[in-house]
């Protein structure tokens, strides 16, 4: 009884902390604020730890244990997504610092510790595009008024065996492109089947009805696949799906849904899951940010894994195979498709400019994207072919110009070390934005004609200009921001492309390579240039004041140092 209580109450202020602290609470801090609160649950007494062997609290081990559960999911960095599984009972009992009844109870399996480790082991390996932008959150606005934004819902309590038997005959979409893979293993499912022996109530579970008259899962795919895979006797990978890890009715392990006595799977079959289904009638807008207030789970869906719900059809599938490209891939460094579809979100952030046009863009980018998605939902045959081309044009393009490099920044040097360097691994989302929307318009032979000009004008951009620069890094959705980068990295390609000038500002890269390979010493500095890219042929009169961009004008310095040249020469 003494555990019992003990157990309650750390519960009961760990809750508390976490509510106080506006979830904001990252497990590590947990013990502090819990003794802070609650000292007489707490004691410092070392035990030897039964999982690494080694002399310490045993809290300890929890707690790293738990926290890095939870940091390889991504959930302490994100306290919205994270509040579910910190305050998830299970995780909480073996984070906090136990009293030592506790802890002793903890040796015997009560809390079953396995349990945090199998969070970690069923964790998948992730293929993700890492972005040098935070994501901002973002209010969807919408243009309907107050009135005529409404959410239509339907409330009921079916069985299972009818939404199994809806699923079976394809009304009921289970697994529909955007949801993950079924990632619950047999222990994990097995246990959802002893609730339901034990009559105990399961989450609600989410539905949305389309135009296609069929039903979809939003949330709550895992259980479903969980209560039907059962029924069926094999999981979605072909293993038989036998009881396993029961503690409450542990004869029943081992045994089938056809090995079962009847009255046992009449349970099953008859058990009510409380459903809440979302209506076609609803306000798409409207729907998506209920859908993303609603989207709680361990690992939450993502804007672009949510619309992959709402917008199904052939702009759907369209923006899924442009993402596959091989170039577009290569461009990317993605060997398969991202986990988490921001690949396919990229080919919709394209494909959106490309639309609308980025004259047209008004914030929220999210916004912006569900758009255009419900827009071109049903979209035509001629259509389709047109951005096949667009998109492919500008991958293609693109390669040439900065192959793996594209997408990302190149960053000057300073006073302490002049040498510059590309970002190795960050995605900047505004530098993609910009060059595929102008490539997608170019003609190929034009651009490739004068790929060197090309690269040398945007590394000057991205180094030089510092209006440019800041549209490529602070406020990035705004209209200005945007406006801005589009503006300039238009007029600086189509000085190149388009109408020559009649006195060319950049020198050619050839002439910038027989420099290089001449003598890599900085003209400015005096110290070794690293690498071509981080060198400028600089005027040595300079350009606005009348001179000539030719070779004996010509001389080769760090990049940094020509930015630097009007302080360092005094005008």
């Amino acid at each position: 009884m003494r555990e019992g209580r003990n157990r309650t109450e750390i519960q009961k202020v760990v809750y508390e902390v976490l509510q106080q602290s506006a979830f904001a609470m990252q497990l590590k801090d947990l013990y502090g604020a819990v003794k802070a609160k609650a000292p007489h649950l707490c004691d410092d007494s070392i035990l030897p730890c039964p999982y690494c062997k080694q002399q310490h609290p045993l809290w300890q081990h929890q707690s790293a244990w738990a926290l890095q559960s939870l940091k390889v999911r991504r959930l302490v960095s994100s306290p919205k997504r994270g509040y579910w599984e910190v305050t998830n009972k299970r995780v909480v009992e073996r984070s906090v610092h136990l009293s030592g009844t506790v802890r002793q109870s903890l040796h015997k399996g009560i809390f079953d510790l396995m349990e945090v480790k199998e969070m970690v082991d069923e964790t998948i390996e992730l293929n993700e595009i890492e972005f040098d932008q935070s994501t901002e959150d973002e209010a969807i606005a919408s243009d309907l008024p107050f009135q005529s934004r409404k959410i239509y819902t339907d409330k009921a309590d079916p069985q299972v065996t009818a939404l199994h038997s809806n699923s079976k005959k394809g009304k009921l979409v289970l697994q529909p492109d955007f949801q993950r893979y079924f990632v619950w293993d047999t222990v994990k499912s097995s246990r959802l089947i002893e609730s339901a022996f034990l009559d105990i109530p399961l989450p609600i579970i989410y539905l949305s009805e389309e135009n296609d008259n069929k039903t979809y899962v939003i949330d709550g795919q895992q259980r479903l696949t969980a209560f039907f895979s059962f029924i069926d006797g094999k999981f979605p990978d072909g293993k038989d799906f036998k009881l396993t890890g029961l503690k409450v009715i542990k004869e029943l392990n081992g045994q089938t849904f056809k090995t079962l006595d009847e009255t046992w799977q009449d349970k099953i079959v008859s058990y009510a899951l409380h459903t809440i289904t979302f209506k076609r009638e609803s306000e798409v807008n409207l729907k998506f940010e209920i859908f993303e207030r609603l989207n709680t789970g361990a690992v939450s869906l993502n804007d672009q894994e949510l619309r992959n719900c709402i917008y199904r059809g052939p702009y759907n599938r369209l923006l899924k195979e442009l993402s596959g490209d091989s170039d577009f891939m290569h461009l990317l460094g993605l060997k398969k498709a991202d986990s988490r579809m921001k690949d396919i979100e990229l080919v919709l952030r394209f494909a959106a400019f490309h639309h609308a046009t980025y004259l047209n863009y008004k914030p929220p980018i999210k916004s912006f994207l569900n758009k255009d998605m419900q827009e071109h939902q049903q979209i035509s045959p001629e259509k389709t072919a047109e951005l096949r081309t667009a998109f492919k044009n500008a991958v293609m393009i693109i390669r040439s110009l900065l192959d793996t490099r594209a997408f990302k920044r190149f960053y000057k040097g300073n006073e302490k070390n002049t040498n510059g360097n590309w970002e190795p691994k960050k995605f900047n989302t505004s530098l993609y934005d910009i060059l595929m929307y102008s490539f997608a318009r170019e003609d190929k032979s034009k651009v490739y004609q004068n790929l060197d000009s090309v690269r040398e004008a945007l590394i000057y951009l991205m180094t030089d200009d510092q209006d440019f620069i800041r549209a490529i890094e602070i406020s990035t959705s705004s209209p200005e921001a945007v406006t801005t980068r589009f503006d300039k990295w238009r007029l600086t390609l189509q000085s190149i492309i388009g109408i020559a000038q009649k006195e060319p500002r950049c020198f050619s890269m050839q002439l910038k390579k027989e420099l290089f390979d001449i003598n890599k010493t900085c003209s400015i500095c005096g110290n070794e240039i690293k690498s071509i890219d981080d060198s400028a042929v600089d005027h040595i009169e300079q350009y606005w004041m009348g001179g000539k961009t030719i070779p004996k004008n010509a001389r080769l310095t760090h990049r940094y140092c020509n930015w630097a040249r009007p302080k360092k020469e005094g005008g």
